[in-house]
């Protein structure tokens, strides 16, 4: 795909995809969360460059943030905002695992927008790990959403100072600990096959939770799952563009694609039983 298509197609999606949520919340807070996850983003990003020197940007992009491609910020916060109504939809409440599992959520999502867009050469990693993508570099927008989770929780008043001071201290003390106590050590370098497996059983594993949820009547409808869909849909045509029929990217997908196909409502929607009623006499 070229470039400069695949940069408008980023465009209209992030414009359809506000407009599509802007249905179901207020225009000024959802204005206001956008622009703030988009500065916090954009500094994570920035920071992580500077400081770990861990992965780059190619020079493919038309516009930059310094070293960033400028829609990269613009994006992510459009799939951690719809990532939280789809948590909200299937696990509703503020629990405090409820930042935990956003956290999942988008380092779901985050594997295979790494993996995809590493492949199409828009930015490369220092070193291997999952197709081209150390676990680690999966992980850190799940560790942003994390804190920009806690953050959102916030009145509206502070909500912005919180993301942008919680989502960047969260990224890099989640990133630094996890590096520290797992990743400098152990699951580094090409994982080969076993990844593949790996990622399949996690997807697995999520899928039962989805399930159970299910059961409890929760599901996600296409309001909820509708913004997500497209950005899944041009990085799926990248992915057919660049890999082509590799089978370790399309195993990665059917793992991801399974836990949000099953949490569609209306999707094997299962019949409630009947209860007879008496007649009136």
């Amino acid at each position: 795909m070229p470039q400069l298509v695949f940069e408008v197609a980023c465009v209209a999606i992030i414009v359809l995809t506000l407009v599509w949520m802007a249905r179901r919340e207020p225009i000024g807070e959802l204005v206001s969360n956008y622009v703030a996850l988009a500065v916090a983003g954009w500094l994570s990003e920035e920071s992580c460059m500077w400081l770990y020197r861990f992965y780059g940007y190619a020079d493919v992009w038309s516009v930059y943030a310094h070293r960033m491609p400028l829609l990269v910020p613009l994006i992510w916060p459009l799939v951690i905002l719809s990532g939280r109504a789809f948590v909200q939809a299937l696990w509703p409440g503020n629990r405090w695992w409820s930042h935990a599992l956003l956290g999942v959520v988008v380092a779901f999502d985050a594997s295979l927008v790494e993996v995809v867009a590493v492949r199409a050469g828009l930015w490369s990693w220092s070193e291997p790990g999952h197709l081209g993508v150390p676990l680690i570099g999966m992980l850190g927008w799940g560790y942003f959403a994390v804190g920009a989770s806690v953050a959102l929780s916030f009145s509206k008043r502070w909500r912005p100072v919180a993301i942008l001071v919680l989502a960047m201290a969260a990224t890099h003390a989640l990133i630094l600990v996890s590096w520290w106590g797992l990743f400098r050590w152990f699951l580094r370098g090409d994982l080969g096959q076993a990844s593949t497996f790996g990622v399949l059983v996690i997807g697995a594993i999520i899928t039962v939770f989805v399930v159970r949820a299910r059961r409890q009547n929760r599901s996600v409808s296409m309001a909820v799952a509708g913004p997500r869909m497209l950005a899944a849909t041009l990085f799926l045509v990248l992915l057919v563009l660049s890999a082509g029929a590799e089978g370790p990217y399309w195993w990665h997908v059917l793992a991801l694609t399974i836990p949000y196909v099953a949490a569609l409502r209306g999707w094997a929607q299962q019949v409630q039983p009947t209860t007879p009623t008496m007649k009136q006499a």
